[in-house]
Order: C-alpha cells, then sequence, then structure tokens
C-alpha cells in the first residue's frame, strides 16, 4: 500500500493571516513601514531612558539604601518583640 501525498496549501494572500481566511488589519501599516525600504524601528523610550538615568544618580540610591535599612530593622524589630 501505498501513502497519499497530502494536498499542499495555497500560498498565504497578503494582508492575510493563516490559511487566508481572516483579515490582518494592521499589514497596511506594516507595508507603510517598510515603503522607505528600511525596517521599521519604533522610537527610543524617552521616558523610561529619563528615569534610568534618574535612578542611577546618587539621591535616589541613598533613599532605596535607607529604605531598605528602614525594613530590616523593622523586620528585626519584630522578631526581636515576638521572643
Amino acid at each position: 500500500m501505498t501513502k497519499k501525498s497530502e494536498p499542499e496549501w495555497p500560498p498565504p494572500t497578503p494582508g492575510r493571516r493563516g490559511f487566508g481566511r481572516s483579515y490582518d488589519p494592521f499589514y497596511a501599516f506594516e507595508r507603510l513601514a517598510r515603503d522607505d525600504g528600511k525596517p521599521y524601528k519604533p522610537p527610543e523610550p524617552k521616558a523610561e531612558l529619563q528615569l534610568l538615568a534618574w535612578l542611577g544618580s546618587k539621591g535616589p540610591l541613598v533613599v532605596m539604601y535607607c529604605l531598605l535599612v528602614a525594613v530590616v530593622g523593622v523586620v528585626l524589630g519584630l522578631l526581636v518583640a515576638r521572643v
């Protein structure tokens, strides 16, 4: 007995997902982003870069250190008070 070959699916049409049944609404935007011949590059997140620069400075570092010391002190105080 020979095994039957499986039918070949047609190639997906542009703007469609899966087997060509559902329309991809973002296809037009992706195509516009590629129209200049360059791949799409999202803009740099300015707010995140500013936050990281601020967190890297000495002020927030001191505040976080003091908060850590306070939390450790409270936990130790609770452990001592229970005994």
